[in-house]
Order: structure tokens, then C-alpha cells, then sequence
């Protein structure tokens, strides 16, 4: 086999990647959900969209890199891209995994992309207030929580978080007495 056909492999390689890719990016979840969080205390795993956007970043990361090292003549640029390749998807994809929204019993989790992760016990909450999907505005349905320290996030409620989860939410606030707010 000479050069030019090992070459060829970079295409296959990057066709295969492309057709198997939305079915990583959307098996990925479930499979981290299932992994981190599948306890009897659960009440909901929400992986946020940017997770989504990063497995796929990941991915084209690597098909790019791939088509670049198929026009490379070079041997060596070919095996510093490849590393890099596997090292940058490893890197992408490892932030899309940890980008996350989990809500247990006794705690809050909340994984934002680019920041640390943030832990918090439910009765650290100061106020919830969950925005109702409204068609004039186009506003998404989501829920914002405040604690006690100032800090604040939100997230999307999505096909995942159903009535069973809201609930759940709803009881868990009006057990600890947290105010809610719903518009």
C-alpha cells in the first residue's frame, strides 16, 4: 500500500465520523445521565443544550482535521495532527459531558460550561421563579434560581423536565419554604 492509498483512509475515516456522529451526540446524554446520576434520589439530570453544541464541535474538530491531514504531504504534519485531533476531542467532548443541571434530594448541582461547578443544598435557595413559555414574546419555559450567596442560574425547561419533575420541584420548595414565583 502506498502513501496516496493510506491517505485515502483520512476520508473514510472522516465520512464515518460524520455519518456516526448525531448518534454519539445524541446517545451521550442518556448515557450520562444514566452514569452520574442514576440514584434513588434523583429527581432530575438535565444535561444543558451547550453540551449538545460541544459534542458536535468536538466532531467537527476532527473531521476538519482530518480532511487537513489527507491534503498534508507531509508524515510528520499527519501525526502531530492526528494527536492533536484526539487530544482536542477528548478536550471538547469532556466539557459538553460536564455541562449539567442535577437536581437530587439533598442537593443542587449546577456545571455551567466554562465555569466551576457549583453544589448547593436546597435550603440554600432564596427564591425560584419559573418563566412560563409565552408565544407574543417567543420566551422559553424555564426555571431561575436565586441563593442565598447571590449566585444565580437557569435553565431550560425542556422535553425532559415533565409534570412528574415539576412536582417534585414545587414540593420540595414548598416544604422548605422557599418563595416561588410563577409568570
Amino acid at each position: 500500500m502506498n502513501y496516496t492509498e493510506a491517505k485515502s483512509k483520512f476520508w473514510v475515516f472522516a465520512l464515518l465520523l460524520f455519518i456516526i456522529a448525531p448518534f454519539v451526540i445524541m446517545l451521550t446524554p442518556m448515557i450520562v445521565s444514566v452514569t452520574l446520576s442514576d440514584t434513588p434520589d434523583k429527581i432530575i439530570f438535565i444535561p444543558l443544550g451547550t453540551s449538545m453544541m460541544m459534542y458536535a464541535l468536538a466532531f467537527v474538530f476532527v473531521i476538519v482535521l482530518l480532511c487537513a491531514m489527507y491534503f498534508s504531504k507531509s508524515v510528520l504534519i499527519n501525526n502531530v495532527t492526528g494527536i492533536i485531533a484526539v487530544v482536542g476531542f477528548v478536550i471538547i467532548f469532556s466539557l459538553g459531558v460536564q455541562n449539567y443541571v442535577y437536581l437530587h434530594e439533598d442537593f443542587i448541582k449546577y456545571h455551567p460550561l466554562w465555569d466551576e461547578k457549583e453544589e448547593y443544598k436546597w435550603e440554600d435557595l432564596t427564591n425560584v421563579t419559573h418563566e412560563m413559555y409565552d408565544e407574543k414574546t417567543n420566551r422559553d419555559e424555564k426555571y431561575i434560581f436565586e441563593f442565598n450567596d447571590g449566585y444565580t442560574f437557569e435553565f431550560l425547561v425542556s422535553g425532559i423536565v415533565d409534570g412528574t419533575v415539576q412536582s417534585k420541584i414545587y414540593h420540595k420548595l414548598i416544604e422548605l419554604e422557599v418563595p416561588y414565583k410563577e409568570y
